[in-house]
């Protein structure tokens, strides 16, 4: 797998945004049969975490998800460092092109611990949604709130005048709407055609 490429125009990024919907929404389908009552969708993906590792080592499993993670870190960071520069150990307000390597290596965790004891909870691994949004180039962030409902963000590296940004997708976005820098996470949001569009999350 080759993270975070290739960077896209807007227009391409916008073509695929159909297949990415339909990827989110499986992805949160499952996520809200984990939900408890007064719960986060966010936090029921944490907690799954929890419960596949232990599971899986009450199961006697071989410790896979350690390697997954070792191996995700680096594949991530080195295409982070390639293609869009690296901020070593360099204090930086929101996320860095680091973290967004860190998120790969743990999604990729959480996606082996539970695939290997999945019949044992109930058949599906719902982190198999995010890996495949990986594998299209695209970073998976999180759940956040926007206007009291939680959805999930996807950032799109994007090429916007010769220069490396991120188009900041909302499941439910029709067309990116909205840009941001690397080593912002949501924040600081550019709005791609209306310049008096805002948005802003929890």
């Amino acid at each position: 797998m080759t993270y975070f490429t290739p960077t896209r125009s807007i227009s391409e990024a916008n073509s695929i945004l159909s297949k990415v919907e339909e990827i989110v929404e499986k992805y949160t389908k499952i996520l809200m049969t984990w939900k408890k009552e007064n719960d986060t969708i966010q936090h029921a993906s944490d907690s799954l975490w929890d419960l596949a590792r232990v599971t899986a080592m009450k199961s006697n499993c071989t410790n896979t998800w350690d390697s997954a993670w070792n191996y995700a870190w680096k594949e991530a960071s080195q295409s982070a460092r390639t293609n869009y520069g690296w901020y070593g150990s360099e204090f930086l307000s929101g996320e860095t092109v680091r973290d967004v390597a860190r998120d790969a290596a743990k999604y990729a965790s959480r996606y082996t611990a539970f695939e290997s004891v999945k019949e044992k909870l109930g058949g599906t691994n719902p982190f198999e949604y995010v890996i495949e949004l990986y594998s299209m180039g695209l970073r998976p962030t999180y759940f956040r709130k926007i206007d009291e409902q939680e959805k999930f963000v996807v950032d799109f590296p994007l090429k916007v005048d010769d220069k490396n940004v991120i188009g900041c997708y909302l499941h439910g976005d029709k067309e990116i709407s909205f840009t941001h820098q690397w080593i912002d996470y949501c924040t600081n949001l550019k709005p791609t055609n209306n310049p008096e569009s805002k948005r802003s999350f929890v």
